[in-house]
């Protein structure tokens, strides 16, 4: 990724045909809902730019511009884009890197719009010689990974809107840059490749398959005649038959990745591709085993590379995070015995993020948006229902790009930074509880998403502040136990005796995330049901010559708007009004001057709350009798 911002400061591609890596790599991943374990579907990325490059965690809000407003971005590109413009999130650069873009985000990487639309962009990729002198990259004004995820997320109301607009954006302004893009929408997930400067291939992913990209082009054989499943520039075929370099399989469609890829990806990623197979479909990588650490550049390795894959077993969520984590662990390209050139996890990783997307979920609460920070083999992935967010946590937004306090990244880098260092010694201890807490916040989900439908279902004006504060709310928890790691571990480190394993302290590894007590909470602040599973408590009544005085107490955090005080002639007789109070008051005074000398009668309370412009109300309090004087 960010292969224009990096190729000033070195040749990118003569460094990835070598076994040297350089940060501007990044491992793509789908999965499809009948291949997952609980029938989801899942697409992310890991962004390989350096765990002490910065990202900031955001939301951009609804827009509305004039009909003549120019989008333009840091690079040259530029076009229309007046109108409305859809929230979404983004995890974009500080603007302290270098770049910065009117009214919007540098490199967005990712996100979510309220549509439910979801972005992952990019993994970049690198055509070939021949393709690049039939139809160059268009450097100064094509469009760039700069702008990608935000175009597509500010105007997409669907995955195939969004994947029409950057067809349409590459045939109109053509691309700076080579690059992958994964679309997802409640239905459906697309692949694009942008394969040269104005050539392009994507597919419908299907249901049974799995992906792993680590910045190759993948995008085999495709019928560019398949208007359902396929869309394809115009020239695709005809570009690279007209200029000598067609590939095709023997029906005479189109190899898109045989036709227009570089020969060699370089052994850095094919080993990512290798270690990501082994952890799918190991049979499958046994047959394809090769020792990358000697490609050179006259090698034809690339035939075995292939985008669509089995997998050997139902893939869980934290399956999926291990994916974006492995470095090889078991396989013959082991990054920690020292077996492999580089490893889908490693240290640069800035932020990782996968999709959870459930067909079976309401319109917002499909999908789920698992955002980790820094590399994430010692980090944690927070979960978002980001098609309703408003706004994130404040330690999400620091900008600088050295080590500050009050940082959510910088937090995860510092974590990161130690455990790396000694990973059997240091870093054991925190991975095993930082696995405890993910699979906790995993596992919880369900009930979440079952309080979730709830306020959907009851109260659906207050569902986008529900999630918008579970997101907060979470997150602050998140922070507070990266905080006292982080805290543990630089006192072990200042000790300077390693002699014995760094172990964290009961009071961190006894904390376990409250994500499920807090969605009831919400459920119980924002729905009918939740005011009534408030009660009226202590109900008491004390008969004086002229009246009765009632006093109560109400347990709950919400405001009652009104009391109504209820009175029987019998203790299972008719209860019926006889005052209403405001939800201020605690007590009442009842005349009894119409009521029978010497004769008990029996009274309960229960309180009144408008939501919606509907009247709910809470449990009644227990009755209690008085006996008029």
């Amino acid at each position: 990724m960010k292969l224009k911002k990096l190729i000033a400061g070195f040749l990118c591609s003569a460094l990835l045909l070598t076994n040297v890596m350089p940060a501007a790599a990044c491992t793509g991943i789908y999965i499809g809902d009948e291949v997952s374990e609980n029938g989801s579907t899942y697409m992310g990325r890991c962004e390989d730019m350096g765990y002490d490059y910065v990202k900031i965690f955001g939301v951009s809000e609804a827009k509305d511009y004039p009909a003549d407003y120019v989008y333009k971005d840091a690079y040259g590109f530029s076009m229309p884009y007046g109108g409305h413009v859809y929230r979404y999130t983004y995890i974009k650069d500080s603007a302290k890197q270098g770049e910065t873009l009117d009214d919007f985000e540098a490199y967005a990487e990712a996100g979510q719009n309220e549509k439910g639309v979801s972005v992952s962009a990019t993994v970049s990729t690198y055509g070939g010689e021949a393709a690049e002198k039939a139809d160059p990259l268009n450097k100064t004004t094509g469009l760039c990974e700069v702008s990608i995820t935000t175009l597509l997320l500010g105007k997409a109301a669907t995955a195939k809107e969004a994947v029409d607009l950057l067809a349409n954006i590459v045939d109109t302004y053509g691309a700076g840059e080579c690059n992958q893009i994964t679309i997802s929408d409640p239905k459906e997930t697309w692949y694009f490749e942008i394969v040269s400067g104005h050539q392009y291939g994507a597919v419908k992913l299907p249901a049974n398959k799995v992906v792993i990209n680590p910045n190759i082009m993948m995008l085999g054989v495709i019928d560019v005649n398949d208007k359902e499943n396929v869309v394809a520039s115009k020239n695709l075929v005809s570009t690279a038959k007209d200029n000598g370099f067609l590939v095709t399989d023997d029906s005479g469609k189109i190899d898109v990745a045989k036709t227009y890829s570089n020969k060699n990806s370089g052994s850095g990623q094919y080993v990512r591709y290798l270690q990501g197979l082994f952890y799918i479909n190991k049979a499958e990588a046994e047959k394809l085993k090769v020792d990358f650490k000697t490609v050179d550049n006259n090698s034809k390795t690339d035939a075995v590379v292939s985008l669509l894959h089995d997998a050997d077993k139902k893939m869980s969520t934290m399956d999926i995070f291990h994916l974006l984590s492995t470095r090889g662990e078991g396989t013959p390209y082991d990054q920690n015995e020292g077996k492999a050139t580089y490893s889908i996890g490693n240290e640069n990783q800035a932020e990782c993020h996968v999709f959870e997307i459930r067909d079976n979920m309401p319109l917002g609460l499909t999908t789920i948006q698992w955002q980790a920070l820094c590399p994430s083999e010692y980090s944690i992935y927070i979960p978002y229902y980001s098609a309703l967010v408003t706004s994130v946590l404040g330690q999400y937004n620091a900008e600088n790009t050295s080590y500050v306090d009050n940082s959510m990244f910088w937090t995860f880098a510092e974590i990161y930074r130690m455990c790396s260092a000694d990973r059997t010694n240091v870093g054991a201890a925190v991975k095993a509880y930082f696995e405890d807490y993910q699979e906790s916040l995993v596992k919880q989900q369900k009930a979440v998403d079952t309080a979730m439908k709830q306020i959907n279902d009851k109260n659906p004006k207050k569902l986008s502040e529900a999630a918008t504060n579970l997101g907060l709310e979470l997150a602050k928890q998140v922070y507070s136990v990266a905080s006292q790691v982080k805290n543990e571990l630089e006192a072990y480190v200042a000790a300077g005796d390693t002699s014995k394993p760094f172990a964290l302290s009961s009071k961190v590894t006894g904390t376990m995330p409250k994500y499920e007590s807090l969605a009831k909470k919400y459920v119980n602040q924002n729905t009918a049901d939740g005011v009534k599973a408030t009660k009226i408590t202590k109900l008491t009544a004390k008969a004086s010559k002229d009246s009765v005085k009632l006093t109560w107490k109400k347990s709950g955090s919400y405001a009652v708007d009104t009391y109504r005080v209820y009175r029987a002639t019998t203790k299972n007789g008719k209860y019926k009004l006889v005052k209403e109070v405001k939800g201020t008051t605690t007590s009442l005074n009842l005349s009894t001057k119409k009521l029978k000398s010497g004769k008990t009668y029996y009274y309960k309370v229960r309180g009144v709350k408008t939501v919606d412009g509907k009247k709910v109300y809470t449990n009644y309090s227990s009755k209690v009798s008085a006996k008029v004087k």
